[in-house]
């Protein structure tokens, strides 16, 4: 696991992936101090669709928050669960807390 500190992230937030064998999956999974996660999936380019296999993980992680983090500058809700976000506010999130 890599622990990411200094600006970006709260001290000692674990960063890891998530993957099953069916191919359930999630680019990032971050995981705080507090026990709090955060899925935060990442997309190149404007496109800011969704696997299935994103929301079956989103279903066995069961995170606090869950992000889609792509290269437009808007940010809304895909889904009730997902934010459609883009980097600079993901950061802005993080160090929100």
């Amino acid at each position: 696991m890599l622990f990411l500190q200094g600006d970006r992230a709260p001290p000692r937030t674990e960063a890891s992936f998530y993957r099953t064998a069916s191919g359930a999956e999630v680019d990032l999974v971050l995981t705080f101090r507090d026990g709090k996660s955060w899925a935060v999936e990442i997309k190149r380019g404007l496109s800011s669709v969704l696997s299935p296999g994103f929301f079956t993980a989103l279903d066995d992680l069961k995170p606090d928050k869950a992000f889609v983090v792509y290269g437009g500058d808007d940010r809304y809700r895909l889904k009730p669960e997902v934010e459609a976000i883009s980097l600079l506010d993901l950061q802005r999130e993080l160090l929100a807390g």
